[in-house]
């Protein structure tokens, strides 16, 4: 039995029911398993992680690569953790919403929208989160580029004084 017999299998499970879209699986250590999803699928795919014992979506993160921008949705059975990189063009971020798979991601996908700007295709509409609702709107905190002078810019009653 190989140290690693079971990280494997789920590895090799989700490589034969979504052949092209989960590319560069990776038995990183014991209990780990990483793998790129495209973002079309990943509904599917976490349904049908879900319907295999994986029932907890323990995180989401969200990333900024420069050319693209993503999230990490990281799943257990509480004994493994399987993540899955998902990737979005900057020039349109979008990916699809998982919450009728996991209707408790939805403030996992609030945050992706306002901290990102990433698009979340399905989420409802509702109250901004975590951002208050007077942010201004194109102002994403978590890119890389993202300049807090650019926001104090336009918040005439934060700007000091210089002498």
């Amino acid at each position: 039995m190989s140290e690693f017999e079971k990280e494997e299998k789920i590895k090799a499970g989700l490589e034969a029911k979504f052949p092209g879209a989960v590319t560069n699986a990776l038995v990183q250590r014991k209990n780990r398993v990483w793998l790129d999803a495209a973002g079309e699928k990943l509904p599917e795919i976490l349904a049908w992680m879900k319907a295999g014992g994986f029932n907890h979506l323990a995180t989401v993160t969200g990333f900024d690569e420069g050319e693209n921008l993503g999230a990490y949705y990281h799943m257990t059975d509480t004994k493994i953790i399987v993540t899955l990189k998902v990737k979005t063009p900057r020039a349109n971020p979008s990916i699809p919403s998982v919450l009728s798979v996991f209707p408790g991601a939805v403030s996992y996908e609030k945050e992706l929208e306002d901290m990102l700007g990433i698009k979340v295709q399905g989420l409802p509409p509702g109250r901004r989160y975590p951002l208050a609702e007077d942010f201004p709107v194109g102002q994403y905190p978590l890119r890389k580029d993202w300049k807090t002078e650019d926001y104090l810019a336009q918040q005439p009653s934060l700007k000091t004084e210089t002498k």
